[in-house]
């Protein structure tokens, strides 16, 4: 008995070492682990297809007006953000029919055709086509959006069409007429524009229009040889924007460049001949190579001395001529009226803006 015994127990022990070697070469192979792995891939693939359904049911809140209702689609338990949407797998999201023409189609008329018909070269329709991926998806958005620009660019703008009932214009009356050869002139400081007249000295850098006429009716004599002095100008005949002050300033309003001219009627009442010096002063300074000096031969031999000065002047900057004579006797003669022959003044001064 103890042989059959030993047999047996024999047996035994083989089979637990074969067992065990088994075990060593493939693992362990219980079914619960089995199930635990199953159970994991199914639980993996619900929430896989519930990101899915997530996705395509923002884009398509997004993409789809309250007006437009999907049918396809069940009432959405809760709001989803478009932000929480980005996924890498694809997905097969379908765009709902349209009952009807949107606003936009109808104003703008971004389809010729129903939104369900293929129109020859265009991608958007039929709005009812499947997308393969959700890229495709966003490629069809991109492009409907792109659609709808284009469409509103070409409506043009709104708002007033006429610069003087502008919120930055002002001084406009209801009135047009009131404005007649008036320019529009930006204002820095109240950061307006404001409608002035050229020759109301209100716009800086056109001098177009200014201009004097002046002259001087009395006899005007030498106060000492070698001397200067002022010529005189004491009648006003024209003027824009230049005028006389002080008796001999003649003050320009707006600056720009101006042609001064002049003439000057010379006598000496005795004596023989002398020397009389004529030239251009700005602000109280003599301007630079301004003079010229003129001979005058005797008594009673008048001479008329007549040239121009083109000047470059700022706002209410002052001219004078001025003179100098080596006689006391030489003088700027003025005559009245004699005959057929009208009063000559002693000086004519004329400056135009150029």
């Amino acid at each position: 008995m103890s042989g059959l015994s030993d047999f047996f127990n024999l047996i035994a022990e083989e089979k637990k070492q074969k067992k065990e070697e088994f075990n060593s070469l493939v693992g362990d192979l219980e079914l619960n682990s089995l199930f635990e792995e199953v159970t994991d891939i199914k639980k993996k693939s619900k929430e896989k297809k519930e990101k899915e359904e997530k996705t395509l049911e923002a884009f398509e809140s997004f993409l789809l007006s309250e007006e437009q209702p999907n049918p396809t689609k069940k009432k959405k338990k809760k709001e989803v953000k478009v932000e929480e949407v980005f996924v890498e797998q694809e997905i097969v999201p379908e765009i709902p029919k349209e009952p009807e023409k949107t606003l936009i189609e109808k104003s703008l008329g971004l389809l010729s055709e129903p939104s369900n018909v293929k129109q020859q070269n265009d991608p958007l329709t039929p709005t009812d086509q499947k997308f393969a991926t959700f890229e495709d998806l966003q490629k069809h958005y991109n492009l409907f959006l792109n659609r709808i620009q284009q469409q509103l660019s070409t409506l043009g703008g709104g708002g007033e069409t006429q610069i003087r009932y502008l919120d930055d214009v002002v001084g406009v009356a209801t009135n047009s007429s009131n404005y007649n050869s008036k320019f529009l002139q930006w204002n820095s400081s109240s950061n307006k524009a404001e409608f002035v007249n050229i020759n109301s000295g209100n716009v800086s850098g056109i001098v177009t229009g200014y201009y004097g006429n002046f002259f001087d009716t009395t006899t005007q004599t030498i106060v000492g040889v070698s001397t200067h002095q002022p010529v005189r100008l004491n009648t006003t005949d024209l003027s824009n924007q230049v005028s006389i002050a002080n008796s001999s300033h003649i003050v320009i309003a707006n600056s720009g460049i101006y042609n001064i001219q002049f003439s000057l009627q010379i006598d000496k009442t005795q004596g023989s001949g002398a020397h009389i010096y004529i030239w251009l002063r700005k602000n109280g300074l003599d301007v630079p190579n301004s003079a010229t000096e003129l001979a005058v031969q005797g008594t009673s031999s008048e001479i008329v001395a007549a040239w121009n000065f083109v000047v470059e002047s700022n706002a209410n900057d002052y001219y004078e001529l001025m003179i100098s004579a080596t006689d006391i006797h030489i003088r700027l003669k003025a005559a009245s009226a004699s005959g057929v022959v009208p009063a000559i003044p002693s000086v004519i001064v004329s400056v135009v803006s150029v």
